[in-house]
């Protein structure tokens, strides 16, 4: 079993990181925040050898735009489901986005997702954002923790 990531973007000018569980033959990767336009995305994930099509889901952390501002047209374009805590999305659809035909799945602090053989764990931090989450990712034998955005420690 592998437990790998990789920061694909980070700063004011769009945010997203891979995660990827191998173990076996299966694998999964989640892309955590999609703040890069989805052009973008794909050159990085290139350079990883790597496609969208390789992703099996997208999670938001919250709805500022660097973190959430591409996720929408990513998720509709490759058909993937997208979690974030309520909060977020309530504030993605309050700002006047459809999110019509999106598979906008809910994630809860402290609430484990099964994304294949990949395990989210969200919680809860503090920032300027209606509901932020932040995930520990594991595999069953590694843990990862993705901290993007804090209000304080």
């Amino acid at each position: 079993m592998a437990l790998r990531f990789k920061n694909l973007g980070s700063g004011s000018s769009g945010n997203a990181t891979l995660v990827e569980s191998l173990s076996g033959t299966r694998v999964s990767r989640v892309l955590i925040d999609c703040g890069l336009r989805v052009s973008e995305l794909k050159k990085r994930l290139n350079a990883c050898d790597l496609a969208v099509e390789d992703l099996d889901g997208v999670f938001v952390t919250h709805e500022h735009s660097d973190h959430w501002g591409h996720a929408l047209a990513l998720c509709l374009q490759a058909g993937l489901p997208l979690w974030s805590s309520v909060g977020t999305r309530h504030a993605v659809i309050d700002s006047g986005v459809d999110v019509s035909g999106l598979d906008w799945r809910v994630a809860r602090d402290g609430h484990a997702i099964e994304v294949g053989v990949l395990e989210l764990t969200p919680f809860t931090v503090p920032h300027d954002a209606r509901e932020p989450l932040q995930l520990r990712c594991s595999d069953g034998d590694r843990h990862l923790g993705v901290v993007t955005d804090l209000g304080h420690a």
